[in-house]
């Protein structure tokens, strides 16, 4: 099947339908990204990023002893102020350097989300959406 671009549709479709086919031809074209790497730690590990154009936000963890911006207290718990406007559905992990296990203490908020690890020296990346 042919993509037709939704520029040929533009004249024929009311706005609000252009911007549903312009979103619906991006997402084809493979035009989604959870976050664009901006910075690597002194291990080599990306961990800051740029917001991408999916509806979560990518943050890195360190452990208790680390240098990064966010990191677990000494018994695995953190508050990470996410920055999404609105509750949060949930997070997965998308990277970890050792078995670990992460919940959420508490219900999120439009501004935080706290969350605990089964290992307060284990460094994680989360995906917050």
């Amino acid at each position: 099947m042919k993509n037709i671009s939704s520029q040929h549709m533009q004249a024929k479709i009311t706005p609000e339908h252009l911007r549903w086919a312009q979103s619906v031809d991006k997402t084809l074209q493979g035009g989604i990204d959870m976050g664009t790497p901006t910075g690597k730690n002194s291990a080599g590990v990306y961990n800051t990023f740029d917001v991408g154009n999916s509806s979560g936000v990518l943050i890195r963890v360190g452990s208790n002893t680390s240098s990064e911006a966010v990191k677990w207290d000494g018994t695995g718990a953190v508050t990470i102020n996410h920055g999404l406007k609105k509750q949060p559905i949930g997070f997965k992990i998308v990277d970890k350097d050792a078995t670990v296990d992460v919940w959420r203490t508490a219900v999120p908020t439009v501004d935080v989300i706290s969350l605990k690890s089964s290992s307060a020296t284990v460094n994680v990346t989360l995906y917050i959406f």
